[in-house]
């Protein structure tokens, strides 16, 4: 939950820096919190000091990021970068080890992994590219290319990470091991 609370805090932070003229109605928006939650933010922020506030006519109003704001500002997008960091690298260790225990019990001579173009692809891609695997390995992202190595198929479970590819591998009658679902 309090990871969840900064990553909001710092996206009105984020907002208020690149709109100045935002209505808490807007902020409430593009934040995803309650009116009533933004108030209460923009409230502790302007007594923290982070936030100050210019009235522009009596309904509305400027918020601007002051320097303690800015210091602020860059300092949690520190600590997210450094967690964001750390996850990815803890997941990288898992994909590693969980593929390798697998090559080893199964006598594989090649690691398939199989699953949609997305962060995790880019991420096994490179760990197949800095030979990370005790043996050969190929990333797929379409069942034509996985159709392609079946025959090769029939001693190794094709490596997943997304529960989403289950249907079409059964449908391809491929065994196969979601590498996040083990530990």
């Amino acid at each position: 939950m309090q990871s969840s609370n900064n990553s909001r805090e710092l996206s009105l932070l984020n907002y208020i820096d690149q709109h100045a003229e935002a209505t808490q109605r807007e902020l409430s928006q593009q934040v995803g919190m309650s009116l009533g939650a933004i108030n209460l933010l923009v409230k502790k922020f302007i007594k923290k000091g982070f936030v100050k506030v210019e009235r522009l006519q009596p309904n509305s109003v400027k918020y601007f990021l002051t320097p303690a704001g800015i210091a602020n500002k860059i300092e949690r997008t520190y600590n997210y970068m450094a967690r964001s960091f750390a996850e990815v690298n803890h997941m990288r260790n898992r994909i590693v080890l969980v593929a390798n225990a697998l090559a080893q019990s199964s006598d594989a001579d090649h690691l398939y992994f199989f699953g949609p173009h997305d962060e995790l692809h880019g991420v096994i891609h490179d760990l197949v590219r800095s030979e990370s695997f005790i043996i050969p390995a190929t990333v797929y992202s379409t069942t034509e290319q996985l159709k392609q190595q079946i025959s090769s198929l029939s001693s190794t479970p094709v490596l997943i990470w997304n529960p989403e590819v289950e249907p079409q591998l059964r449908k391809l009658g491929v065994e196969y091991v979601n590498v996040m679902g083990m530990v």
